[in-house]
């Protein structure tokens, strides 16, 4: 079973780095078509823009003199001057310039020269000296002046803007891509922990099935194995033995239909009546019921019942709750003990429903367990006297169900109280 978890796990982490894989690829395709494809078309038309400025200028710049250095490329020397421009005149001779160079005049001018015979703008991409260079050339006529403007840039920087960008993507997707299997393999381990509470919850509950069922078992086959084994006796000489196993086979009855119970409680198969009931008059009868029980073991027994408190929920699960915390106060209080049952409104108008005995009690430690299924402190004493180990469960579960809550407070020695709390209805 933990081997097939395992692997479920496996399974999930897989779809779940999968699914990152594919939004991540989406992610970067999209931005490298932007980069590549968008970006290209912005950059032709800035150069048409730059363009248009230029040839509207009153006052075109003056000619730079200043020559490129031979040990940096134009490009790399005047990187802040992104887009540069080249006039000419109708006989494609240069009239001013942004920049001086001469292997873009010389490889432009025919460039300029077809876009003058075709009257229209063009872009080129041209390699000068190992530098891509984007130009745009377009023909104008201003004040009886005729010519072509063309503006460039060097396409090499932003090559090495979008390699670095690139670089930059890949490596953020990859670093996704982890951190995603490692997101996923956590996210996985949480889905599939409540399977494993079940299983392992599942596994107990057979472990502790097949344990309570084996011991009542036992002793009845022990037993009648006794009655079976006397020959000569008659059903009165072996009325002990008799009565042993008729005793087990009412615990048996009583585990079995508690087993029956939970398994339709984890199922989720039992729906509640929920209705408005007397609460105090539901209280009294069941303080009439146990009376008699408590007065037979010498036990004190009292009652404080505010009378005609309502109530609206399952009449049948709460009188099953109080029943239990009954039993288990009758069950664990010695003889010449006390109980004490009280219920009434407190803050806010909530019911408190209140059982305190002075019976054998337990360690602090154990308060969360008490509600854990098959769980009893005196295994052997419980199991003399007919506990299961599922009556607090049950108990918990009803009041789970009802939005209420349980404290518990007790001592070795001293006895438990258990209150519980609804909230107002």
């Amino acid at each position: 079973m933990f081997q097939e978890l395992r692997n479920m796990r496996l399974r999930l982490t897989l779809y779940y780095t999968l699914v990152l894989v594919l939004f991540t690829s989406l992610f970067i395709g999209f931005a490298f078509y932007n980069i590549f494809y968008a970006d290209g078309f912005m950059l032709d038309r800035e150069l048409k823009v730059n363009a248009g400025q230029v040839n509207h200028l009153n006052t075109i710049p003056e000619l730079n003199d200043e020559r490129p250095d031979k040990k940096a490329p134009d490009g790399e020397k005047h990187a802040d001057e992104l887009f540069k421009f080249i006039l000419r005149d109708e006989n494609m001779q240069i009239t001013n310039s942004s920049f001086q160079y001469q292997a873009m005049f010389q490889r432009s001018q025919e460039l300029a020269q077809q876009s003058w015979l075709n009257r229209k703008g063009r872009w080129d991409t041209i390699n000068l000296d190992g530098i891509e260079y984007r130009i745009y050339s377009v023909p104008f006529h201003k004040n009886n002046e005729n010519g072509v403007v063309q503006t460039y840039c060097n396409l090499t920087m932003i090559h090495k803007f979008i390699s670095r960008l690139s670089y930059v993507l890949i490596g953020t997707g990859m670093i996704a891509i982890l951190f995603a299997a490692f997101i996923g393999w956590w996210l996985a381990g949480r889905a599939i922990m409540p399977v494993r509470l079940a299983w392992q919850r599942q596994k107990e509950f057979i472990a502790d099935v097949s344990h309570e069922l084996r011991t009542p078992l036992t002793i009845i086959q022990s037993n009648l194995d006794v009655v079976l084994a006397d020959q000569t006796g008659s059903i009165k000489d072996n009325i002990n033995w008799l009565q042993n196993a008729y005793g087990e086979t009412r615990n048996m009855s009583k585990l079995i239909n508690d087993l029956l119970l939970m398994a339709r409680i984890d199922a989720r198969e039992i729906k509640f009546d929920h209705n408005e009931f007397n609460l105090s008059s539901l209280l009294k009868e069941l303080a009439f019921q146990f009376a008699p029980l408590f007065q037979n073991k010498s036990l004190k027994f009292s009652s404080a019942i505010e009378p005609e408190v309502k109530m609206h929920g399952d009449e049948v699960r709460i009188r099953q709750m109080i029943s239990v915390f009954l039993d288990n106060a009758f069950k664990y209080t010695p003889e010449g003990g006390s109980v004490n049952l009280k219920m009434g409104k407190a803050q806010n108008n909530a019911i408190e429903i209140l059982v305190a005995d002075s019976g054998i009690g337990f360690d602090e430690s154990e308060k969360d367990k008490i509600f854990m299924r098959f769980y009893r402190i005196d295994k052997a004493r419980s199991r003399k006297q007919g506990g299961t180990g599922l009556g607090l469960a049950i108990a918990a579960w009803i009041v789970n169900e009802h939005k209420g809550t349980i404290q518990v407070s007790s001592k070795p020695g001293d006895g438990s109280t258990f209150k519980v709390s609804f909230p107002k209805t």
